[in-house]
């Protein structure tokens, strides 16, 4: 579901953005949408992740703060195109996270109830970071 969705709108804003239809370009602005993607929620959750609690109080199954945070930093400490950046989010899984007792995110459908992997795909011919 997340590659149809993915594909969806790339088809979209492709017509306005042309340069987005080479592999290469879509890639590295996924790459850095993750970065920006993960420093936002590390700014916004990591203040009230010193008591873990659900980002939710009443929809279930929902991820708990430090449950998002972790696997963030997993995603994004794979960057290796942002090698500081990418550093520094193992630094925090050892420093910070390296002490919570937390279970990986739950397995949703849309993740083919595998658990949270990487929401994007290298194309064809393009090398992932790590």
């Amino acid at each position: 579901m997340a590659a149809e969705i993915e594909q969806a709108y790339r088809a979209e804003v492709v017509g306005v953005y042309p340069a987005l239809a080479e592999d290469e370009v879509w890639q590295a602005g996924m790459w850095q949408a993750v970065a920006v993607w993960t420093v936002d929620a590390t700014v916004r959750m990591l203040p009230r992740a010193v008591e873990d609690g659900p980002l939710h109080p009443t929809r279930r199954p929902v991820p708990t703060r430090r449950q998002v945070l972790r696997h963030r930093w997993e995603m994004a400490s794979t960057l290796e195109e942002f090698p500081a950046f990418a550093e520094t989010m193992r630094l925090l899984l050892r420093e910070v996270a390296g002490g919570w007792d937390v279970a990986p995110l739950p397995g949703y459908p849309a993740f083919g109830n595998r658990g949270a992997s990487r929401s994007f795909q290298a194309p064809v011919g393009v090398t992932t970071p790590g």
